[in-house]
């Protein structure tokens, strides 16, 4: 679906997610015909706390109903999957690096290679890393001093699960 075939859905959604007291990440219905499902995806509008799936699926009700009650779907029927960015989310806005602040990130540069680093501070334009590298194996890691990254220098990034 278009965007403007959107609309009337994420005018729908939108509110009931933000009374939640949510951020609608995305809201979007793709396939067709009877394969049809409604994707809406909610995050924490700020801070760096997970998502509790409890809060995820009260609000998954709400939406429900609300559809149910306006009915701003076009068409034969579809499923509505409601979920959260997860663990290992692409980083394409300013929210989402002040999101992972303190968490582990993949990141590709435009120029040289992609590297893992702990995300220190986000900004509106760029974010503050700190990498690190072991001599040799059994030595311990040495900590490297946080350089800033320019979000317009990068290919792309991504928060990683700690092991």
């Amino acid at each position: 679906m278009t965007s403007d075939q959107n609309a009337p859905i994420r005018a729908t959604v939108e509110p009931v997610v933000e009374a939640a007291g949510l951020f609608l990440e995305q809201c979007e219905l793709t396939g067709q015909g009877g394969t049809r499902t409604l994707q809406v995806l909610v995050d924490l509008p700020d801070g760096t706390e997970a998502l509790d799936l409890d809060r995820v699926a009260a609000v998954a009700q709400q939406v429900s109903d609300a559809l149910d009650r306006e009915d701003p779907v076009p068409g034969p029927p579809y499923e509505l999957e409601v979920s959260s960015p997860g663990a290992t989310r692409a980083l394409e806005t300013p929210r989402h690096w002040r999101r992972t602040v303190g968490h582990l990130v993949r990141i590709r540069p435009l120029e040289g290679e992609r590297y893992t680093a702990r995300l220190i501070e986000a900004h509106d334009d760029h974010a503050v890393v700190q990498r690190w590298h072991q001599p040799k194996k059994g030595m311990p890691v040495k900590f490297l001093d946080p350089e800033r990254v320019d979000y317009a220098q990068l290919r792309g990034a991504r928060s990683e699960v700690e092991i």
